[in-house]
């Protein structure tokens, strides 16, 4: 579908009245967010999660809280609100909270269902944010996993994992070192914009398949902003651009006019990567990204070249309780 140009610009600018109106220092505290119904939803992980991190400020996002923080604190942009409200399962406002949250505020997200395999300093994929005192930490306003790394995978193997794609970013773990991330701003507004322009095409109230939450708030649309904002942004003898290029060259996909970035440089990553802030190209600015390979945050899996819970490089172990690859209905209605 094409996208709708001139609410995405509207949103964003939004946004950004927001930003400036919040003034004062962009380096976000260290503080966990996790999102949860209520206290009673609370599992033996998460409580884990905070003692393994207890220099980490810790927030538990309940219904309740983040209705309050939605309406209130967001309240200059009610199409924020309004949408929220509109969603009739959690894992829809879930998804958007986090962007909201981590935006807003800065921080370290986890699901509930993520097991610390070592605090969140000592993770060696995240040293470039957390350096000795005489070094500058990375200039990056978002640090991401891999989650998918299968661009050969068939059909039925697609089919068989509940695959829309055959490649993604974990968004079940985040961390935003600096508020207002431009990145996750960009993401707030398409998943926005793409919600609105889908809930004016279905008049059912329970009208979201599974490929559809994937694509309007979940991995798809967060995957394919980053992607897009780094083509924006990244000038066209980036490495990346070119490492791009040069994958697709037998393929011819892209001429020399749609330089862009693929996800032909993140395959089968075995070091961290990240692109500061300064890298974008003055006019469009996209904060700095890290993206750390797929073992780290993204490991316990039986694709993507994987490695299990105890790999040396594992910082966060995933339970994938109730996922997508178990059922969608179960991840859904819980």
């Amino acid at each position: 579908e094409d996208p709708d140009v001139e609410y995405e610009r509207y949103l964003s600018d939004a946004l950004k009245e927001i930003e400036q109106a919040a003034g004062g220092e962009d380096v976000a505290e260290e503080r966990i967010w996790q999102i949860t119904k209520d206290e009673k939803h609370r599992g033996s992980e998460s409580a884990l999660f905070e003692e393994t991190n207890s220099e980490w400020e810790y927030t538990l996002m309940t219904d309740e809280k983040a209705a309050a923080f939605v309406i209130d604190e967001l309240s200059t942009v009610p199409e924020i609100a309004t949408i929220y409200k509109s969603y009739p399962y959690d894992v829809l406002r879930a998804d958007l909270l986090r962007y909201l949250l981590l935006w807003y505020y800065g921080g370290f997200y986890a699901d509930m269902d993520v097991f610390p395999a070592r605090p969140i300093r000592q993770c060696s994929a995240l040293q470039r944010l957390f350096p000795p005192q005489t070094d500058h930490p990375a200039n990056v306003s978002l640090v991401v996993g891999i989650e998918l790394d299968e661009p050969y995978a068939s059909p039925s193997r697609m089919h068989e994992w509940h695959w829309t794609r055959t490649y993604g970013l974990i968004q079940y773990t985040m961390y935003a070192p600096r508020r207002f991330s431009p990145l996750l701003r960009q993401i707030i507004v398409r998943a926005l914009a793409q919600t609105r322009q889908y809930q004016s095409q279905h008049n059912s109230l329970f009208g979201y398949r599974e490929k559809d939450i994937l694509r309007l708030t979940g991995p798809d649309v967060f995957t394919d902003t980053i992607l897009d904002m780094l083509s924006s942004s990244l000038p066209p003898t980036h490495a990346l651009v070119q490492r791009s290029v040069d994958a697709d060259e037998s393929i011819g996909d892209l001429d020399t006019a749609q330089k862009r970035v693929t996800w032909a440089p993140f395959h089968g990553l075995h070091e961290t990567v990240c692109i500061e802030a300064n890298e974008a190209i003055p006019e469009a600015p996209m904060g700095g990204i890290c993206v750390l390979p797929v073992s780290v945050w993204g490991n316990g899996q039986r694709h993507s070249q994987a490695e299990g819970f105890n790999s040396p490089q594992a910082c966060i172990n995933h339970l994938f309780r109730g996922s997508w690859k178990k059922g969608w209905t179960k991840y859904i209605f819980g």
